[in-house]
């Protein structure tokens, strides 16, 4: 008689479209082979729309939300705690601080067999004050301690994580893209942006990025790079930025602000953004704090010439100068300087993307890390406290 299958519960805080959100979607996807799956999280974003379609289940926390709230906290507490008393899982997978903490915490009071968690890159880097990364630096030790086994996507978050006693806890599984269905550059660019900048920036370098519009993505040094590079260059960058944030009216501001009139363009949130990427001539991540950014490993499989912050596991992907240009997020005239690099030595995009993307497939592998984590799950070793 077959043992019966075992249940895992996913657990996120947001449920937009970004890189822990995809990290969790490839997973959930694939143990389907393996496990009942249930994935809880916070709001109906994109990520519930892809997990329903899919035909897994989803449990939403209403009282999530990513900025500290003890109000919500606690409501968080009390519907977590309702939700694993329901779905009874053999294993918890947390991921993101907010829904690690919390997720992990309640999870040992219901005796949850197993427990793991996923560092994002560990958000005690964030830009904070002093006090904000040392009480985000407890919180993150918490979780830990409280969880069995603690994923780290690249070994910079391994070599960083800076707590005492948990090096057993660790395991470092490199977030990995699968396979892309690219539109050619043609039908992406007809299908994603309007006829009259098509055709107005027909001869300019295309950028695009793809992160969070939010404050660690620094988009607005990015912006004043373009603006700066533009300014002084006959041949211009049309930048185009796939994503939405809480910064997005900040950023329009600044770009109407600096008359960088057409040679910036908001295009929002796109489904399945990656299948547009070979649009685009140049990948900008200019990022004040990253863990293993799907984004970049995404461009770089579609062989743009990618420009990135020298920050967590970006060295990882771009390492050494043959494969992209990394930059100090901190230092706008470095962003311009590698624009300059591209522009002056255009077959440089070309020879920088096709050995990223051969590295990517070859270090990267999505069926690695699918295996290596399914083998944490099931190792014996997880259940240590």
């Amino acid at each position: 008689m077959e043992s019966p299958r075992k249940k895992i519960l996913y657990v996120i805080t947001k449920s937009n479209f970004g890189g822990a959100q995809r990290y969790v979607y490839e997973l959930a996807t694939a143990m389907q082979a393996h496990y009942d799956v249930v994935v809880a999280c916070g709001g109906d974003g994109p990520l519930v729309e892809k997990l329903t379609t899919g035909g897994i289940p989803v449990r939403i926390i209403k009282s999530f939300a990513r900025d500290i709230n003890i109000k919500k906290e606690f409501s968080a507490l009390i519907e977590l705690w309702k939700i694993y008393r329901e779905e009874a899982p053999d294993i918890i997978h947390v991921n993101s601080s907010k829904a690690g903490g919390i997720g992990a915490f309640i999870a040992r009071i219901c005796r949850v067999p197993k427990i793991v968690f996923t560092a994002h890159g560990w958000p005690f880097f964030e830009d904070r004050t002093i006090v904000a990364r040392s009480l985000i630096w407890l919180l993150s030790y918490i979780t830990v301690l409280l969880s069995h086994r603690t994923i780290v996507v690249s070994e910079h978050d391994r070599i960083h994580a800076c707590m005492p006693f948990i090096g057993h806890k660790i395991t470092k599984i490199h977030t990995a893209v699968p396979a892309i269905n690219f539109l050619d550059r043609h039908t992406a660019r007809e299908r994603l942006l309007p006829e009259d900048l098509r055709t107005q920036h027909v001869h300019d370098w295309w950028a695009v990025s793809t992160g969070e519009l939010t404050s660690n993505k620094n988009l607005n040094m990015l912006l004043e790079a373009v603006c700066t590079y533009n300014a002084t260059y006959e041949k211009k960058v049309f930048l185009t930025l796939i994503s939405e944030g809480e910064d997005r009216v900040m950023l329009e501001k600044y770009a109407k602000d600096h008359n960088m009139g057409t040679y910036v363009y908001f295009a929002g949130y796109v489904d399945d953004a990656r299948s547009y990427l070979k649009a685009f001539d140049i990948f900008l991540l200019p990022s004040k704090k990253e863990g293993m950014p799907y984004g970049l490993l995404e461009a770089g499989v579609a062989q743009l010439g990618c420009i990135a912050s020298r920050v967590g596991g970006i060295p990882e992907i771009i390492a050494g100068p043959a494969c992209g240009i990394l930059i100090d997020p901190l230092d706008c005239n470095t962003v311009v300087t590698a624009l300059v690099q591209y522009a002056q030595k255009p077959e440089t995009i070309s020879l920088h993307g096709k050995n990223l993307s051969e590295r990517i497939q070859n270090e990267f592998n999505i069926q690695n890390m699918l295996a290596e984590t399914h083998m944490l799950y099931e190792s014996t070793n997880s259940r240590a406290t």
